[in-house]
């Protein structure tokens, strides 16, 4: 009988103590991780087919940004145009694109002399953009996210 009364104060006091556990809900984990991502800093930028092989991601954006700029200024240059004087104008285009990889303008900042000049310019840029080739989306931690940045051009006559 007495191991028997040693055996229930043991389970007893085992009994009564609490195990402090917390439940742990995914929304949770999804929130901490959320506060310890750089949302400003993606794992891989936008780019074309071409720039795929790109080894890091200062090369693939460096080879995104060439490939816009290319594709701009070819098709500004099939518009044959007499100016009135010369121009040397800086262009900045502000771009994004979307999870999906669909390119837009989101604005243009050039001066008022450039739009007198070249009052087509913005119709003339939307199209060049509009005709890049298929665009990958930037990436964060493995998902397609949305990016914007901003181009610079250069617009000068001969």
């Amino acid at each position: 009988m007495y191991k028997i009364t040693w055996v229930f104060l043991l389970v007893g006091l085992l009994g009564c103590q609490q195990l402090e556990t917390k439940k742990i809900f995914s929304d949770e984990i999804a929130a901490e991780e959320l506060k310890h991502i750089n949302w400003n800093a993606v794992e891989s930028y936008p780019s074309f087919p071409e720039c795929q092989k790109c080894e890091n991601k200062t090369e693939q954006k460096r080879c995104f940004e060439q490939q816009v700029t290319s594709a701009i200024y070819q098709s500004l240059a099939t518009h044959q145009v007499v100016l009135q004087d010369s121009l040397q104008e800086k262009v900045i285009v502000f771009m994004g694109i979307s999870a999906k990889g669909e390119v837009k303008i989101d604005s243009l900042k050039a001066s008022q002399h450039l739009y007198t000049q070249l009052p087509k310019f913005k119709t003339w840029i939307r199209e060049a953009v509009f005709s890049l080739p298929k665009t990958y989306p930037a990436q964060k931690r493995g998902i397609p996210v949305s990016t914007s940045f901003q181009l610079p051009l250069t617009i000068q006559s001969e």
